[in-house]
């Protein structure tokens, strides 16, 4: 077999069947949601040619411009950090989390959408609030996705710290003989109250679509 074969047959067999097509209706999803974005950008908002004042008129270079702009935002490190620690813990706990950052992202992208509508009906007050890093909306919002982002992220990044220093006190009591294997499989799995606690605090994400609202609340920051 090829190199190419070869690469491929591990790639297609990493997932089951049930899998690869729920990857396909993701995936589906976000072509679905980036020709529906097009579409409305080429055939409904460009031919307006609204009028930015000074700005000059919203065209396709304006819309292609937001468009990369949100791609470079999708990689800051908050959101990848919450993403990637919410789907280790779900593969932990023996689950197959395909859709975290669909939902995450879907969820961040709605408060967007949001403003995105209320402006179209004519709230343009809220342009300008939202504009203005000085204003009571900006503050309210910049203040409440800044503090659940960052509080999620700490205490995400202090639980795994502590857990990491129980395993290697569980593995270094195994080293010494203190454990079977199955005594240590069994500290792996209760370390007492710290896992407890952690377990308390994780247990509302137990599915890739709760990530959705931890997604708006990020988003509530308006960064």
């Amino acid at each position: 077999m090829s190199p190419d074969g070869s690469r491929w047959a591990r790639i297609k067999a990493a997932l089951t069947p049930q899998e690869w097509r729920r990857a396909c209706w993701l995936a589906a999803a976000v072509l679905g949601l980036h020709v529906i974005g097009f579409v409305t950008l080429l055939a409904f908002v460009v031919p307006q040619h609204f009028s930015l004042g000074r700005q000059g008129v919203f065209g396709l270079g304006l819309g292609i411009t937001a468009y990369t702009l949100g791609l470079r935002h999708a990689f800051d490190a908050d959101h990848i950090a919450a993403i990637d620690n919410t789907t280790r813990k779900l593969m932990a706990e023996g689950k197959r989390p395909l859709g975290v950052g669909f939902f995450f992202s879907l969820g961040h992208s709605t408060v967007v959408f949001a403003l995105a509508f209320l402006f179209s009906i004519g709230i343009r007050s809220l342009g300008g609030q939202v504009a203005n890093g000085g204003s009571t909306l900006h503050s309210v919002g910049g203040l409440i996705g800044t503090g659940v982002s960052g509080a999620f992220l700490y205490v995400i990044a202090i639980l795994n710290l502590l857990i990491l220093v129980s395993i290697v006190k569980v593995f270094r009591r195994m080293r010494r003989g203190e454990y079977d294997e199955r005594e240590l499989e069994h500290q792996l799995n209760s370390r007492g109250l710290m896992s407890r606690f952690y377990g308390r605090f994780t247990r509302r994400i137990r599915e890739s679509w709760q990530m959705y609202p931890v997604g708006v609340l990020f988003g509530l920051g308006f960064d």
